[in-house]
């Protein structure tokens, strides 16, 4: 039996460009074309970055100043999630911090760590107020499940945190 090498090679690129294009179609109508009219019907909110694959999709979202974690966050991260099935979803949002806000952050944090640390919560909105007061620094802070979210606006100026409440353990534990 002989081969025919030119069959052969037409037979492998015609599969290959098949497979690949399968995919790619896949890819486009499946995950990337739902999740990009779901954003684009979300306000104050636009893609900046979306890279899939089977396994884990990340999104950038670039963000304006009248966005708000509450309201236009929790419901797009609730729609992407029903859009991404069983792939891993990371989500980060672009924001526009200045001196104040990363200042004002940075003396709340300790306060908010240990509030989620020791699970009292009650005392991260505390740790915010405590961190603005007298700044000038609108907040607004709120909690579900699995996520406290932290927004801080100052002007046109804003930082937004979303911290996971459960966090698998790292630190050394005292079992004595």
């Amino acid at each position: 039996m002989k081969i025919r090498w030119p069959v052969a090679a037409i037979t492998l690129v015609v599969t290959l460009s098949v497979l690949f294009g399968g995919y790619m179609a896949y890819q486009w109508f499946q995950v990337e074309k739902p999740i990009t009219e779901t954003v684009q019907e979300t306000p104050h909110v636009s893609l900046s970055k979306l890279s899939a694959d089977p396994a884990h999709l990340e999104l950038v979202l670039k963000t304006d100043e009248k966005f708000s974690v509450v309201h236009d966050y929790m419901p797009l991260r609730r729609q992407l999630h029903t859009v991404a099935g069983d792939r891993k979803l990371s989500i980060r949002l672009k924001d526009r911090p200045d001196s104040h806000l990363h200042k004002a952050w940075n003396e709340m944090v300790f306060g908010i760590k240990e509030g989620m640390a020791l699970r009292r919560y009650q005392e991260i909105p505390k740790a915010v107020q405590k961190g603005t007061e007298g700044k000038k620094i609108e907040y607004e802070v709120s909690m579900d499940d699995s996520y406290v979210y932290i927004e801080l606006h100052r002007g046109d100026r804003y930082l937004y945190r979303i911290l996971p409440l459960h966090k698998p353990e790292s630190e050394v534990k005292d079992n004595g």
